[in-house]
């Protein structure tokens, strides 16, 4: 059955939850990351995008407010939800809404809902909830990602829940975003009594993940418990307790991936290191001198991944104990029929693939920062004993040219003191030998000679003995 074409529901809504990063780590615990503000910008453009004036206007609200939280539940506006009304669009239906920004402990959460409050809505109309794609991951670009929740009565009996969910799709989002991003049905459950189906595309990024949640509303009792709220907060934290995983693992992906390039790195360089052996002396020691200085940094990078992988695991873990605490509470206000498995399949995915993934790739990676630091080591040892073995090459010859000198000009010194001085003689090439000047010297240089010779048999370096000789 063509349902898009064929079956309408009655007073959709379209809800976008968007988590943007307020405060991390690096920075001190009050100061907000550069581009915190982003998701409230967003939100701007969208006003301008619908022609919502007050929603445009929501960035300068957030600010007057001064970014304080009014409630236990983090709410920013004093008036807690900003609402806004009868924006006509196409075929008579009027657009209207209300936008909830909420500060979660480090984080920004956007709650932006769109609905047609008509009792007959075409699937096909649905678009205008969702115009140009507005609302997807890739317009929002939401540091943590995000997901869109659909709720709507169906008019009308529908033989087939999945196919009708399936057509849902296929009225808010275009042909082509459903097939570009492959998104698809991935697990079916039950919330307040009626069914709600969980469709992705599977991104690793947060950024570009497409989560999607439809809602029908079948059920007697689903409108009444939906009005209520009671499940509102425990979905929103758990939602955002899902977003800070997928972002941590992204994250972890993306560690691993440079920490394998620099490990790479390093097996070029033990490459380098083993084609020294044969080289000069001279080149052996330049290029050593060039790998300390290159090696170092790289094996801090290295360091520096494998440290933030397991801040990533310990992010994913805690988290997932935050996210079961929400999906208790969540099933503690739902009804006996209900089933939240699929909410339940994450929390196992998180914890079975994710973090063993995560131990899996340190296990691989951690041998490596001590092959990093064997190399550094075992170069700056080479490096070492060869300048040694230079300083004291440079003391030996300074040892022994001091000693030459100054016992020359001791016995020359001496020597002239012993020989007749007649400087008043008149000198020829006969007597010239004889002259004190000329002795003085050759006995210096003589001096010179055998004291360096001396010297330098003193300070030679003692041949090693092997054992037992």
């Amino acid at each position: 059955m063509d349902y898009l074409s064929t079956v309408k529901v009655a007073y959709p809504k379209l809800t976008l939850y968007a988590f943007q990063v307020k405060h991390n780590l690096a920075l001190k615990p009050k100061q907000p990351v550069e581009n915190a503000n982003n998701v409230w910008l967003k939100c701007q453009q969208l006003g301008k995008q619908l022609g919502v004036p007050r929603l445009e206007n929501l960035p300068k609200l957030i600010e007057e407010a001064n970014n304080q939280k009014n409630s236990i539940t983090g709410e920013i506006l004093p008036e807690r939800i900003l609402t806004f009304t009868a924006i006509k669009h196409k075929k008579n239906l009027h657009l209207s809404g209300e936008a909830n920004p909420i500060e979660i402990h480090d984080t920004y959460a956007l709650d932006l809902t769109l609905r047609y409050p008509h009792p007959e809505v075409q699937l096909t109309d649905l678009r205008g909830l969702n115009p140009d794609d507005c609302l997807l991951p890739k317009n929002i670009n939401a540091s943590l990602g995000q997901t869109l929740v659909f709720f709507a009565k169906p008019v009308g009996k529908i033989d087939n829940e999945q196919a009708f969910a399936d057509a849902c799709v296929a009225g808010l989002l275009s042909e082509e975003t459903v097939r570009e991003l492959k998104i698809h049905c991935q697990h079916q459950g039950q919330l307040l009594g009626s069914p709600i189906f969980e469709y992705n595309n599977d991104a690793d990024s947060p950024e570009e993940q497409c989560h999607l949640l439809i809602w029908l509303n079948t059920h007697s009792e689903t409108t009444n418990l939906e009005e209520k709220g009671e499940y509102y907060y425990p979905l929103i934290n758990l939602l955002l307790c899902r977003s800070k995983i997928i972002y941590a693992r992204s994250e972890a992906i993306w560690c691993y991936e440079q920490a394998r390039e620099a490990y790479s790195d390093l097996e070029k360089y033990k490459q380098e290191f083993k084609e020294q052996k044969n080289n000069p002396i001279d080149l052996k020691f330049d290029k050593f001198n060039q790998l300390l200085n290159e090696i170092p940094e790289i094996s801090f990078n290295y360091v520096d991944y494998l440290r933030d992988l397991e801040l990533h695991r310990t992010t994913i873990q805690t988290n997932s104990k935050n996210y079961r605490l929400y999906l208790d509470k969540l099933n503690n206000v739902c009804i006996k029929s209900d089933n939240l498995e699929f909410l339940s399949n994450f929390l196992e995915l998180a914890l079975d693939t994710f973090v063993e993934q995560i131990n899996t790739d340190l296990a691989y990676l951690t041998p490596g920062q001590n092959l990093f630091d064997q190399m550094i080591g075992t170069i700056r040892g080479i490096v070492e004993v060869e300048q040694a073995k230079r300083d004291r090459s440079l003391e030996r010859t300074i040892q022994v040219v001091g000693i030459a000198f100054g016992g020359g000009a001791i016995v020359s010194g001496v020597v002239t003191q012993h020989i007749d001085k007649s400087f008043g003689q008149q000198i020829n090439f006969k007597s010239l030998v004889h002259h004190p000047l000329v002795l003085s010297l050759l006995w210096s240089f003589l001096a010179t000679f055998v004291f360096g010779l001396v010297a330098w048999l003193v300070t030679k370096p003692k041949p090693k003995r092997t054992k037992g000789k």
